[in-house]
């Protein structure tokens, strides 16, 4: 085992905050272009749970249950 190496049974996942920012972004475009006008709270809500919801899917292929070796 290398030194730099992680253990194996530590998942690496990162927060999926580039994913969360364009959903934010294109929740804010969709309802300028549609109603005229910017419903920003609405789009933090509707971006983060998405990001949630995909950080639990990364975390949930990360498992070991998971691994198709």
């Amino acid at each position: 085992m290398n030194a730099v190496e992680a253990p194996h049974n530590s998942p690496h996942v990162t927060f999926p905050i580039a994913e969360g920012i364009g959903v934010f972004v294109g929740v804010v475009a969709w309802d300028l272009l549609a109603d005229g006008s910017m419903e920003i709270l609405k789009a933090a809500l509707i971006a983060t749970t998405c990001s949630l919801i995909w950080y639990g899917l990364r975390l949930w292929q990360e498992k070991p249950w998971n691994k198709r070796h």
